[in-house]
């Protein structure tokens, strides 16, 4: 269990730490970014502009939550939490037939679509799995085995952060 924790937790702060990277990599790619959470109508307007900030500043306590191991079942929650709340909102926002964009990861891919939906519903599962594994996980993990876990992890986060490009790939034709 310890090293599906691990791999998990590697997953997520990778998701997580290259989606505030994204974000926050400068005035342009925030202001860009805070700009495409205007179209989430179901958000009141005086939340839309707390919003940016609040979301960039818990992205990143989830990155260290979770790579802290005291803290990495909260860290997980925290992802799990956030990431329901990406998969319900941009689910409502389809439904009601409003196009949304999100600079998730500091560009613009175009407009949410359902494959955006499935891809933080994926991620919630494996937040979800990464807290069950972590408040299960009693052994000890070998430092080999740590970090082949957590890169594992990594690796995938970083392919989760191109979902829409490989939906394009895959499903484009």
């Amino acid at each position: 269990m310890v090293y599906l924790s691990l791999c998990c937790r590697g997953l997520l702060a990778a998701v997580f730490l290259l989606a505030v990277a994204g974000k926050a990599r400068s005035r342009t790619a925030y202001t860009a970014f805070a700009a495409s959470l205007d179209d989430l109508r179901w958000l009141p307007a005086s939340l839309r502009r707390l919003a940016p900030p609040a979301l960039v500043l818990t992205e990143a306590a989830i990155v260290v939550l979770l790579l802290v191991p005291d803290t990495a079942a909260l860290g997980s929650a925290g992802a799990l939490a956030l990431l329901a709340a990406f998969a319900l909102g941009i689910g409502w926002s389809l439904r009601r037939g409003e196009e949304v964009r999100c600079l998730c990861f500091g560009a613009d891919r175009g407009a949410l679509d359902a494959s955006s939906v499935v891809r933080n519903a994926v991620l919630a599962a494996g937040a979800a799995l990464g807290l069950l594994s972590t408040l299960l996980a009693h052994d000890p993990a070998s430092a080999a085995g740590t970090a082949l876990a957590l890169a594992g992890g990594a690796a995938l986060g970083a392919v989760a952060t191109r979902w829409d490009d490989l939906h394009y790939l895959l499903f484009s034709a």
